[in-house]
């Protein structure tokens, strides 16, 4: 008899553990399903471009390290933007060679497609190197586009939303993981007095994207995470960034440690790829967890955002391919209730492209990373640039979207001409 019950218990048990996962199967499928259903929908609002908008020549110049795209329409309307001030010295080749032929002598009003099959359809080539090209000269024709439109470049992919962007300082990388806490927090309250930020970001672990679990010295986390608190104060808002620091173990531990102090998000503790042990970290915490920095592939942030592997993502806007692309992961994040705050290097227009993009931007964080207005090139050269509309200005940590046409700025012409065409 017990064993009769014994097997009808088990039979039992199976059949219901079998129907959750039927469930929980169907479930999945139907969130996947409205995913898909945001990335369908076109991004360029096309409808503000009456009339075609033909592409006659993309152009890469290169002074030293640095470099900037011109594009020029076969009506005579350009466009210039200033490339990814690291990365993009490591592929060059790639414009002339694989991406020129997905631009010159299209409609520039097919930019959705164009940017899809300039990423899509490189499959050999796809990553960071490549994308912080696609990047590039997305953000010149936008500035083409905005220029014949008359409309700042965000505004040719969505409506007004966020007028002011109200920002988190992420800088001052290194100095958090080189330096003594006290060191760094003190050159962190300076920009926080200058730029009047109501949130920052720190750096823990040492930050090798290696799961090492290694620190620059042992408790140095645990004393900056502590110390950043008693230095801003209960209402401010922290969060922290692990740079793929820790094992699953570890990552959890220091997450422990930041829900009592209070921290508002929890950024990549583990390597960026590891997808099953992050999902383990955000599910044994409660502090938000947010990542996607590094992420080049649509695909690869519909499985994050269709698992819920962070509750903010974070695409970078030149290493994820740009404007474009981002938009469909905020609409992604949308859909299902998560938010989205753009990540940007530092150096070069990024902090321009952020404000671009987040003043369009559905389902966008509170926050949003600044790394001040101090725009160098690949070289150390201050770009010279002049806004269209105001001044690019913090007050009480809220920067003004750009309200000028296109990129919103013009670049001296002078600097323009020490950059040389890029033949390959």
């Amino acid at each position: 008899m017990a064993s009769g019950l014994a097997s009808v218990a088990g039979y039992t048990l199976f059949n219901m553990t079998d129907k959750n996962r039927l469930d929980s199967a169907a479930l999945q499928t139907d969130r996947y399903a409205v995913l898909d259903k945001a990335l369908s929908q076109p991004v360029l609002r096309r409808e503000l471009f009456p009339d075609p908008v033909i592409i006659d020549s993309l152009e890469l110049l290169l002074d030293r390290k640095n470099c900037i795209y011109r594009v020029r329409s076969k009506d005579g309307a350009e466009g210039i933007s200033v490339g990814h001030p690291f990365i993009a010295t490591s592929s060059y080749p790639m414009v002339p060679g694989s991406l020129q032929r997905h631009f010159v002598g299209g409609d520039a009003r097919d930019l959705d497609q164009m940017i899809f099959d300039a990423t899509e359809l490189n499959v050999k080539r796809q990553g960071i190197p490549l994308c912080v090209h696609v990047a590039a000269i997305e953000f010149a024709i936008l500035d083409m586009l905005g220029t014949i439109a008359d409309k700042p470049a965000g505004q040719l992919l969505g409506e007004v939303i966020n007028p002011q962007v109200s920002i988190y300082l992420g800088h001052l990388l290194s100095e958090f993981r080189r330096l003594e806490p006290e060191e760094s927090l003190e050159l962190m309250q300076e920009d926080v007095r200058r730029t009047e930020a109501r949130a920052v970001k720190l750096r823990a672990g040492r930050g090798d994207n290696l799961a090492t679990n290694i620190d620059n010295a042992p408790g140095r986390t645990e004393k900056l995470i502590r110390l950043a608190r008693e230095k801003f104060g209960d209402d401010f808002t922290l969060m922290i960034d692990g740079n793929g620091s820790y094992d699953v173990k570890e990552a959890i531990r220091i997450g422990k440690l930041l829900e009592e102090y209070n921290y508002t998000f929890y950024e990549e503790p583990i390597p960026w790829d590891w997808y099953e042990e992050q999902k383990q970290v955000e599910q044994a915490l409660d502090i938000p967890m947010a990542g996607g920095e590094e992420e080049f592939g649509i695909h690869a942030f519909r499985y994050l955002i269709g698992n819920e592997v962070f509750q903010i993502v974070q695409p970078d806007l030149f290493y994820f391919g740009g404007m474009v692309r981002s938009m469909r992961v905020a609409r992604m994040a949308q859909a299902v209730g998560l938010e989205i705050t753009p990540h940007i290097s530092e150096g070069g227009l990024g902090f321009l492209y952020m404000l671009h993009m987040v003043a369009v931007c559905p389902a966008a964080y509170k926050f949003h990373e600044f790394k001040l207005f101090e725009a160098k090139d690949a070289n150390g050269t201050e770009i010279p640039i002049e806004s269209k509309a105001g001044p690019f200005e913090s007050h009480d940590g809220y920067i003004t979207a750009p309200e000028g046409s296109g990129l919103g700025i013009t670049i001296d012409p002078d600097y323009i001409k020490t950059h040389k065409l890029f033949t390959g």
